[in-house]
């Protein structure tokens, strides 16, 4: 199972590589036709929107995460041995 800290920073990366699709496809912007030219910002746009989602989510996971105790710290998990 992935911990919060794990899925943070994938969702990070995603965030990255959304922004870096939509940088690719509005270089190519002035080689298309004017209505190319407009699905492909709408397309980037959504992509760099995307991308602001996932930062955000990264962060509420990152903040859950620390005021959140320890497992060992919770009822159920104390007395327990962790190799169980």
């Amino acid at each position: 199972m992935r911990t919060l800290s794990e899925l943070a920073e994938s969702y990070e990366q995603w965030a990255v590589d959304a922004e870096a699709l939509a940088d690719q496809m509005m270089v190519g912007f002035s080689a298309h036709r004017k209505e190319i030219q407009a699905k492909q910002l709408e397309s980037a746009q959504m992509f760099l929107g995307e991308a602001e989602r996932l930062r955000q989510l990264a962060a509420r996971l990152r903040e859950n995460r620390r005021h959140q105790p320890p497992l060992r710290e919770l009822p159920y998990f104390q007395g327990r041995s962790a190799t169980r």
